[in-house]
């Protein structure tokens, strides 16, 4: 089993500020990729009050009823329901996609009037770990992507173990798909319950680990291997980064509340002067 040579006791995520982190590491991103660390936690980067009142805001306009779906053209269903532009649900047709994405932009500047903007607080805070790389929502010829998502997960939903990877999920056509890593940004906008944060294990999904997630038997894998993992548990206004190459899971489990968060990816080359983010 690949990344099992070498472990240190201390896979822990470093919880800091951005400017803290990127004193801590020359490439703090290259740093996530290369495993040094599961992730880096922003405690307090969003103000909670803000995310309360967005969500006060959501209800007002009815995200959390799946009656809704259809009603509203960013809103879309499934185990989970979306508020934004997916591109694992509409980039199959590209034309499409860039004109709802163009409808996500209208909405996020409605839905965040008097507010502070949650997607800027993800951008800013990247932008300070990105060093001189240039932090965009991602574009490419025929309009721009979305510039992140909403999730909203009730119930029990979740999502069991995977990886994320444009670029090795066979969608490298896409100018996203040009980056050499790929990582996520997620802010808590509304807890769900303890113990239902996402669940990062220190294995990154190629060669014998890909296959055992792909047949489905990775919980059994992880334990026979002993592989480390760590549970990130957010508060509301608590952002994360981390490496999607790696397998990571959000558990399904009870929740007292719905579980709201808002997701971006972000895609980074060593020798790219941009770093791009979408949902």
């Amino acid at each position: 089993m690949q990344e099992s040579d070498n472990l240190q006791d201390s896979w822990q995520p470093l919880e800091a500020d951005a400017d803290t982190i990127r004193r801590t590491y020359d490439q703090p991103l290259l740093a996530l990729a290369q495993n040094q660390r599961p992730a880096f936690v922003l405690r307090g980067a969003h103000p909670p009050g803000d995310c309360n009142r967005l969500i006060e805001r959501f209800s007002d306009n009815g995200y959390f009823d799946r009656d809704t779906v259809g009603k509203e053209s960013q809103l879309s269903g499934g185990p989970y329901l979306d508020l934004g532009t997916s591109l694992g649900r509409m980039g199959k047709d590209l034309a499409e996609f860039f004109a709802h994405a163009d409808r996500t932009h209208a909405l996020f500047r409605r839905l965040f009037e008097g507010l502070a903007d949650p997607v800027q607080t993800i951008y800013e805070n990247l932008a300070k770990l990105a060093g001189s790389k240039h932090v965009k929502t991602a574009y490419e010829e025929g309009g721009t992507y979305g510039p992140a998502i909403f999730r909203i997960y009730q119930g029990q939903e979740g999502h069991r173990a995977h990886f994320d990877s444009v670029r090795r999920h066979g969608k490298s056509n896409y100018a996203v798909g040009r980056f050499e890593h790929q990582f996520a940004g997620i802010l808590c906008v509304q807890k769900g319950a303890v113990g239902g944060e996402p669940i990062l294990y220190r294995a990154k999904a190629e060669g014998e680990v890909e296959e055992v997630l792909s047949a489905g038997n990775f919980a059994a894998y992880a334990k026979q291997e002993a592989i480390e993992r760590v549970q990130i548990e957010l508060d509301v206004g608590d952002l994360y980064f981390f490496h999607t190459e790696n397998v990571h899971e959000v558990p399904q489990v009870a929740r007292d509340h719905t579980r709201v968060v808002l997701a971006v990816f972000i895609g980074m080359s060593e020798e790219d002067g941009e770093i791009f983010l979408w949902s």
